[in-house]
């Protein structure tokens, strides 16, 4: 993306911004912007390829019993 093209995408954003009529949505709006440029790493973001791949092997792994069920997954997660 080019110098001139970035400046255009922030123009959008700002016509956007104008036109938050509440504070509730420019509180909400103000947060997750804060939280997206402050954020070290992107997150997980797979391509349709790799996603297809994982949810395989999900798939497989379920077959043969591996994992655990939601209410092991409950209990696990109180204990962090």
């Amino acid at each position: 993306m080019t110098a001139m093209e970035l400046e255009c995408k922030k123009d959008e954003l700002r016509e956007m911004i104008d036109m938050i009529e509440s504070e509730e949505t420019a509180n909400r709006v103000g947060k997750y912007l804060k939280r997206m440029l402050t954020r070290e790493q992107p997150p997980c973001q797979f391509s349709i390829e790799e996603l297809a791949e994982q949810l395989d092997m999900a798939e497989k792994e379920a077959c043969l019993g591996l994992g655990c069920s939601t209410g092991e997954l409950r209990k696990a997660v109180l204990t962090w």
